[in-house]
């Protein structure tokens, strides 16, 4: 009975040690991921690009692929530029609501907004490299 005690005893101890979270190391990692996802970011201008062009040279397509239907790809073509753009934007809006400043924030409340500044972050990162994927399928039926 006293070896469960002393086990016990020694377990509320150890986890008494175990340092809280840091707010500013879970900053850190939201930062970390934001940067990892600006990094796609170029991939997806130049998908948003490529797919700028091929919609004012819609007659050069034509020229180069004859069995193409320019009314139905023009109308994919603006789709999948609408969905990158639709991205963006929610990286654009998710960098202006972000707030890495927490003065006034107890510890605890900080870290709670940064993990789930990080959830977003990584939500958005799904769907850049869900778009820049889908895009470049679609983009290299062009050889773009």
């Amino acid at each position: 009975m006293k070896a469960i005690l002393a086990l016990f005893a020694l377990a509320v101890i150890a986890g008494s040690c175990t340092p809280a979270a840091d707010y500013k190391s879970e900053r850190d990692e939201v930062m970390k991921f934001h940067d990892v996802v600006m990094e796609d970011h170029g991939k997806l201008v130049d998908n948003q690009m490529k797919l700028d062009t091929l919609i004012k040279s819609l007659s050069s397509v034509k020229t180069k692929y004859p069995a193409i239907d320019t009314l139905k790809e023009k109308k994919a073509m603006k789709d999948v530029l609408q969905r990158l753009n639709t991205a963006e934007e929610l990286m654009n809006d998710w960098m202006h609501k972000f707030e890495p400043d927490v003065t006034g924030k107890s510890d605890a409340d900080a870290v709670a907004y940064f993990k789930a500044e990080r959830i977003k972050i990584g939500r958005i990162d799904s769907i850049y490299k869900a778009e820049i994927r889908l895009s470049g399928d679609y983009l290299s039926k062009f050889r773009k």
